[in-house]
């Protein structure tokens, strides 16, 4: 595990991340995909859940983020992610939503993520390996996949301020599945 690298971890359909191009990997940062098949997931050859933790015992980062597909983070964001990967620490957090977006279903889930304090796919989650073993993983993917591992992280620590937004690079509304 390289202290100073961050593993990107891209969430999506195959179908979703056919087309997807990914940023080279670099000495600070490493680009997966999570190929998240619905299909293989309903006749149980593979749950979303193993999935992912599979990936992220096997990714090199001693930080990792979660990202919708066409969605990375802007260079104020990396550049805090680096600082928090170089520290060493347990911690987690998320991104802001779009500001500049101001539609009433983007609205609606600003509302919902500031009060419940769980972040929504849309807006990825990052966090460091150590944390997320020792609560156990991802735990049950459903339809907030994120908010039973936001409930694991609160167990033990407060999440950071959420950083920057998300830059997105599609047009495509259903960031998820398709």
């Amino acid at each position: 595990m390289n202290q100073e690298l961050i593993t990107y971890i891209v969430l999506g359909s195959p179908e979703r991340l056919k087309g997807l191009k990914l940023p080279p990997s670099s000495n600070d940062e490493e680009y997966l995909l999570a190929n998240l098949d619905i299909l293989a997931h309903y006749t149980k050859k593979k749950s979303f859940e193993e999935t992912i933790d599979n990936l992220v015992f096997s990714s090199k980062g001693n930080l990792i983020v979660f990202l919708p597909p066409s969605a990375f983070p802007n260079s104020e964001s990396k550049k805090i992610l680096k600082k928090i990967s170089m520290i060493d620490q347990s911690s987690w957090g998320w991104f802001q939503y779009d500001e500049r977006k101001n539609d009433f279903i983007q609205n609606l889930k600003k509302i919902s993520s500031f009060m419940r304090s769980i972040p929504n796919i849309e807006q990825g989650i990052y966090f460091s390996k150590r944390l997320y073993f020792s609560v156990g993983g991802i735990g049950k993917w459903g339809v907030s996949p994120f908010k039973e591992i936001s409930k694991r992280f609160y167990s033990r620590i407060d999440p950071q301020n959420p950083l920057p937004a998300l830059i997105i690079r599609t047009k495509n509304l259903n960031l998820f599945l398709k």
